[in-house]
């Protein structure tokens, strides 16, 4: 039997250890204009209490503010990366979006969804375009 796969520990440690708020993949489309991420997000991190007044985190992070993790998979526009000096939420199309509590959940989800969890990095190596 062979073991399960996880998360590299590395990587999850970088996670937990606040060296980053978020892991993300880039995932394969089936459209050619568009392009894929998926990513993990350490919503225990973030203040949502004591930060400026207006400040808000994207709406999906605003959702999950009461659990630990969300996993948020989604698409943008190539022309959009190409073009833009930033990129909003209002320029990505949610495909999922999963609040999670524990590494198993995060573990169990990434193989319903049959995501490598193998494939996960900080968010500068895979060209993350989410700030």
């Amino acid at each position: 039997m062979s073991n399960p796969k996880i998360i590299p520990r590395k990587v999850w440690w970088g996670l937990e250890a606040k060296s980053y708020t978020e892991i993300a993949q880039e995932l394969t489309t089936n459209d050619d204009s568009l392009r894929r991420w998926i990513a993990i997000y350490a919503v225990y991190h973030l203040n949502f209490t004591n930060r400026y007044p207006g400040e808000l985190y994207y709406k999906f992070l605003e959702d999950a503010k009461n659990s630990k993790y969300v996993a948020i998979d989604f698409t943008i526009p190539k022309l959009i990366i190409e073009t833009r000096d930033s990129i909003g939420s209002s320029d990505t199309t949610i495909i999922k979006c999963q609040t999670l509590e524990t590494e198993e959940e995060i573990n169990d989800y990434l193989q319903e969804n049959n995501i490598d969890p193998e494939l996960f990095t900080p968010p500068w190596t895979c060209d993350y375009p989410l700030d």
